[in-house]
C-alpha cells in the first residue's frame, strides 16, 4: 500500500490523492487534465495571493485545453 496525500488542483480546485513517491514531480489532475508539481505543503500555495490576472490566466489555459481536446475528437470523426 502506497502512502498518499491530498492536494488541490491549482486549476480546477478539486482535491486529488497523490502518491508520496510523486512529490516534486509533474502530475496531471484526473478531472481537468491540468499539469502541476506535486507538493505536500498547502501553506506555500495558500500564502500567495491570487490576482485577477492569475485567475484569468488559469481560465484561459483551461479553455485552451478544452478546445484542443474537442478538436482531437472532431478530427478523429473526420479521419477516413
Amino acid at each position: 500500500m502506497s502512502i498518499k496525500f491530498t492536494q488541490s488542483c491549482p486549476t480546477c480546485g478539486r482535491r486529488i490523492d497523490v502518491r508520496a513517491s510523486l512529490l516534486g514531480c509533474t502530475v496531471a489532475c484526473q478531472h481537468c487534465g491540468a499539469e502541476f508539481t506535486a507538493t505536500a505543503c498547502e501553506e506555500s500555495r495558500m500564502g500567495r495571493e491570487q490576482t485577477n490576472e492569475d485567475l484569468l490566466d488559469r481560465v484561459e489555459k483551461a479553455l485552451r485545453r478544452a478546445e484542443e481536446a474537442s478538436m482531437v475528437g472532431v478530427n478523429a470523426e473526420i479521419a477516413p
